[in-house]
């Protein structure tokens, strides 16, 4: 087929000035056909498009809860502690671009941080002085027999515990003490003055409840007084943490579909 003349100047002339395509947002320009975005010179994006990055559960569920369409899917990382929501999702038969995200990832508050960093750890009498000092105030303690015990008294008996060298051949091992090669023992003195068990109550992530975390205390006198640290069923206890972090964002957005793992558009 051949063009005319005015057909060929006006090809010429379209790789000079462009030439329109998608509905006059964008031109196929010059020689190598590229392609210019016109967007940045209309008065308005073609469609919204933004990532909202948050920390605050309450924050997350206010901004969906205003924007977000009826069954919007939100996604749930039960496992991070994050929630992300594409409020452009679309359909199956009609998707959308996933160009509007918003994203929750829900921080450790510093007093659970302070409790994973004491959980497996060793301390020595000045260690566990500074600890109790630092975060008595979420704590709670009972010895070995259940007992309550006050934290002052608490701390008095840290400063001052100190071992024996016992000779025996009991091979029992003791809250507070343990064997020592067949004939030594060594034991903690005033044992029933320390804590078998603390309790820390504490919010572990910013805006979930407050609960009551368990850490039992077991005493080392290998080369002097020390003491390791161990938080009692905290798997569990994570586990229920994640569910009530799911559950805030479903009771808080009820009209939204939420649904627990991630997407990726």
């Amino acid at each position: 087929m051949s063009l005319t003349k005015d057909a060929l100047q006006h090809l010429e002339q379209s790789h000079k000035t462009g030439i329109e395509v998608a509905e006059g947002h964008a031109l196929v320009i010059g020689d190598q056909f590229s392609l210019q975005d016109m967007e940045k010179y209309q008065g308005q994006r073609r469609r919204f498009r933004g990532k909202f990055s948050t920390k605050g559960l309450g924050d997350f569920t206010r901004y969906l809860g205003e924007r977000a369409a009826t069954n919007t899917p939100v996604f749930i990382d039960r496992d991070d502690m994050a929630a992300r929501c594409y409020l452009d999702i679309g359909s199956h038969d009609a998707p959308g671009h996933c160009d509007h995200a918003a994203t929750l990832s829900l921080p450790k508050t510093p007093e659970f941080i302070a409790f994973h960093r004491a959980n497996g750890s060793t301390f020595d009498q000045e260690g566990m002085v500074e600890l109790i000092e630092d975060w008595g105030h979420l704590m709670t303690f009972t010895n070995s027999k259940g007992e309550a015990l006050e934290r002052g008294k608490v701390v008095n008996a840290f400063r001052k515990v100190s071992i024996d060298d016992l000779t025996s051949i009991d091979s029992e091992k003791q809250e507070h003490s343990s064997q020592v090669g067949v004939m030594s023992k060594v034991t903690v003195k005033n044992a029933e003055r320390l804590p078998a068990m603390i309790i820390w109550r504490l919010s572990p992530y910013e805006g979930l409840e407050e609960r009551n975390l368990e850490m039992r205390v077991a005493s080392l006198t290998k080369g002097g007084p020390g003491f390791r640290l161990r938080a009692m069923a905290l798997d569990a206890n994570e586990q229920q943490i994640a569910g009530e972090f799911a559950s805030r964002i479903e009771e808080a957005l009820p009209e939204l579909e939420c649904l627990l793992g991630t997407f990726n558009p």
